[in-house]
């Protein structure tokens, strides 16, 4: 498998756990999710050492990962806010 396969395939992975957290959050369950930062770290760290033309080809699935994960984040923040109103 070549790196740049290697890499679409970690994110492919990162996306599916970042779905099911989705999924998971608006049924009301919160999954531990503190092995991701490291993950995209590591797959960022590894992107930049990719040949440009595979670089190019990895910018816009980095640039998805980001939104979904920004998604992810408001969508726990949210959650995070109905927990406080409903412990008052």
């Amino acid at each position: 498998m070549s790196d740049l396969e290697t890499i679409t395939a970690k994110l492919d992975d990162i996306d599916a756990i970042i779905a099911t957290a989705q999924t998971d959050l608006q049924s009301g369950k919160v999954k531990g999710l503190a092995h991701i930062d490291g993950a995209v770290a590591r797959i960022c760290e590894e992107a930049v050492k990719l040949p440009p033309d595979d670089a190019k080809k990895v910018q816009p699935m980095l640039a998805n990962l980001i939104g979904n994960l920004d998604t992810l984040a408001l969508s726990l923040q949210s959650f995070q806010n109905e927990m406080k109103e409903k412990l008052k």
